[in-house]
């Protein structure tokens, strides 16, 4: 007898050994990020599977879906799969995402996953950056404009010449002041982590950006250990490896500055020297194109990168030349005045995300509507109708800055009757509508998603 319930106990035992052996060896979604149900995600975060096993790339891929769909890169980091946004998730999106069965293991016998996993996050509303102060040692600060609350993201006492973000808002590229040069800094904003890039002893950086796809970083360096120094746009591949394996755009006698890329890794620049933007192709390393400018004010790109726009100032008959903005379609090679009115001078023009409208700064010139500041004005590209967003004599409005989504505008504006009085960064709906004062002496304003 005692031979039987020792028997039953051997089978049981060895039951429960393969179960637990097969339970070991299934495939499972062990952990996601952003979590379930998690709320206020940033817009530049990644969406993160890890798995329980190193799983056929395809099998999961072919499973997963995430609703709405946004362009961006998949990539594998050993058992975990990652999906970088192109761009950042909109605020306020809800992001469902599903992992249908069936996905399989590298390993052989191919183990799948036996059940489907469902989740949702809520993508929070977008921050602001800013410089601040504008008359001294500039730092930069975050702003929730919904509660007020400010956050320092340089550190104390570092002096921050500018910045920029990268496409999907996951890095924030720094230029600061360094002993008796400067250097470029990154800070990962998911994590908070801050890494110097690039350090130059003798030499002042600024505008450096990342290109669109993120293989690539552009800035503008002026060495001041050389007489009569000038100031050269450079290129790298991203990460740089070190400062001499950049590429210098130009001449060593010309004056090059102003990077700015396209969504298509475009670079463009202004070449101060022989007056005109020049068209960069990295990948190539050529010259792609070049249009003639005698301003070199600052520029904007359409979301698709096919569309440049600038200020230039063209002959008026009979009358002063003004300033008017251009826009420069590549693929045609197509020029086309935006402003079309002979009385009045527009600057600083920013296309919305969807490509459709048009902000800038407008000011006439004839004596019954002419304002000491230049107006934020509104240009719909589809009807061609224009209109005033606000009207503040006094005060000159630039440097906008459209939302995300497209439906606030942030701008900076400057009292032209009291020079002594400190620039103002402002927020305002798309339709001009409520408009509020931010950060008083602050400048330089950005999204971060």
């Amino acid at each position: 007898m005692r031979q039987k319930h020792w028997f039953a106990f051997a089978v049981l035992v060895l039951i429960a050994f393969a179960g637990g052996s097969w339970w070991a060896t299934q495939p499972r979604l062990l952990a996601v990020e952003p979590e379930p149900n998690a709320t206020a995600v940033p817009g530049s975060a990644s969406l993160r599977l890890s798995f329980s096993h190193l799983m056929q790339p395809e099998s999961v891929l072919q499973r997963l879906s995430i609703q709405p769909p946004l362009p961006g890169n998949f990539h594998w980091e050993g058992k975990t799969l990652v999906f970088t946004p192109a761009r950042a998730w909109p605020g306020g999106l809800t992001v469902r995402v599903r992992l249908s069965r069936g996905a399989q293991t590298q390993a052989i016998p191919h183990r799948r996953l036996t059940d489907a996993v469902e989740w949702w996050f809520q993508i929070g509303y977008p921050k602001v950056l800013y410089l601040f102060p504008f008359d001294g040692p500039a730092g930069l600060y975050l702003l929730d404009p919904f509660t007020a609350t400010v956050e320092r993201l340089s550190e104390s006492g570092q002096e921050v010449f500018d910045y920029s973000l990268s496409a999907n808002g996951a890095t924030l590229l720094l230029t600061v002041r360094e002993g008796n040069g400067s250097a470029i800094y990154r800070r990962e904003n998911h994590s908070g982590q801050v890494e110097r890039l690039l350090f130059f002893p003798h030499g002042q950086v600024r505008a450096a950006q990342l290109s669109h796809s993120g293989t690539y970083l552009a800035y503008e360096l002026t060495e001041l250990k050389e007489a009569n120094a000038k100031t050269h746009v450079w290129v790298t591949a991203y990460p740089p490896q070190a400062e001499d394996q950049a590429t210098r755009l130009g001449a060593s006698d010309q004056l090059t500055r102003s990077p700015l890329w396209s969504a298509q890794d475009l670079l463009a620049y202004y070449d101060h020297t022989n007056r005109c933007y020049r068209f960069f192709d990295p990948a190539t390393q050529s010259e792609v194109d070049t249009i003639q400018a005698e301003t070199g004010e600052k520029a904007a790109w359409s979301p698709d990168g096919e569309m440049f726009l600038f200020a230039e100032i063209l002959p008026q008959a009979g009358q002063y030349p003004t300033s008017h903005l251009l826009v420069y379609h590549l693929p045609s090679r197509q020029l086309r005045d935006l402003s079309e009115r002979t009385d009045v001078e527009d600057l600083g023009g920013v296309f919305s995300p969807q490509g459709n409208r048009l902000v800038f700064g407008r000011k006439f010139l004839d004596a019954l509507q002419w304002t000491p500041g230049r107006q934020p004005w509104l240009l719909d590209l589809e009807s061609g109708k224009v209109r005033p967003l606000l009207s503040n004599a006094v005060y000159n409005h630039y440097d906008f800055v459209w939302s995300p989504n497209g439906d606030q505008i942030l701008f900076v504006r400057f009292d032209q009757m009291s020079l002594t009085e400190p620039p103002e960064v402002w927020l305002m709906d798309a339709n001009g509508s409520q408009p509020r004062q931010l950060v008083k002496g602050g400048f330089a304003p950005q999204w971060m998603p």
